[in-house]
């Protein structure tokens, strides 16, 4: 009896090497998706990042914008003995003041604090107000200098307003009540900061003035939610980091 015994004299591989192709070509696609679900992320965590950043802002300015409040509220108390009515009605001023004028609210607190200090009246020191945010605008110096100085004319110092305008000075020299100085001054510069209000520039600070305000509250909104997108985003970076 012959007995053949097959003897394998040529391996044919084909079959194996395709299938080895196979298990590169699907580790490459993986390696690609893998590679494709980054680039997407990124952007995203990007965009959730800017979102937080922007939230932690606003609610930053909000924050300041409650703490400028709250200290001059504390000052009319002590200077005017201002109740909560009249310290509200003293914001809502204030806020006009924003719209009509582009006069910022952490301009004109400060300054509403220091005449309310001079004056002891909240009336007297809206009004005193309102002259220096009217010399401010015809003048070109800040509101916080002309403030000043006409906290400094309230309290005797009548020269201060001289430095503000010189006409003023002979008859300030001469003895002039401040009334009488400050009637020369309302002649001189009123309706300044109004017709300042009404030019492109004007305008311009208007409109800044509103997007900060849109801003503040925006801010005091979102501040219960910051710490949770805080999350989120802290959440899609880590992701990123484990692929």
């Amino acid at each position: 009896m012959t007995v053949s015994i097959p003897i394998i004299s040529e391996f044919d591989g084909t079959g194996v090497k395709k299938a080895v192709e196979q298990f590169k070509q699907l580790e490459t696609t993986g390696a690609k998706a893998q590679f494709a679900l980054k680039k997407a992320a990124l952007p995203a965590a990007a965009a959730v990042g800017a979102l937080t950043a922007g939230l932690f802002d606003a609610t930053k300015a909000a924050i300041e914008d409650e703490k400028s409040q709250k200290m001059l509220a504390r000052q009319l108390e002590i200077s005017t003995s201002a109740n909560d009515a009249q310290i509200k009605s003293v914001e809502e001023w204030i806020t006009a003041q924003g719209k009509a004028l582009g006069v910022a609210d952490d301009e004109l607190r400060p300054a509403l604090a220091g005449l309310s200090r001079a004056t002891f009246d909240i009336e007297e020191a809206q009004y005193a107000a309102s002259m220096a945010m009217d010399i401010a605008a015809g003048t070109g110096k800040d509101l916080g200098t002309v403030a000043t100085a006409l906290e400094k004319a309230y309290g005797g110092n009548l020269a201060a307003l001289g430095k503000l305008d010189p006409s003023v000075k002979g008859m300030i020299k001469d003895g002039a009540s401040l009334g009488e100085v400050m009637d020369v001054l309302g002649g001189t510069f009123g309706g300044a900061a109004k017709d300042a209000a009404e030019t492109a520039d004007g305008g311009f600070k208007r409109l800044s003035l509103s997007l900060s305000e849109t801003k503040e509250s925006i801010g005091a909104r979102s501040e219960e939610h910051t710490s949770e997108l805080q999350s989120h985003h802290d959440l899609v970076c880590r992701l990123l980091l484990e692929k």
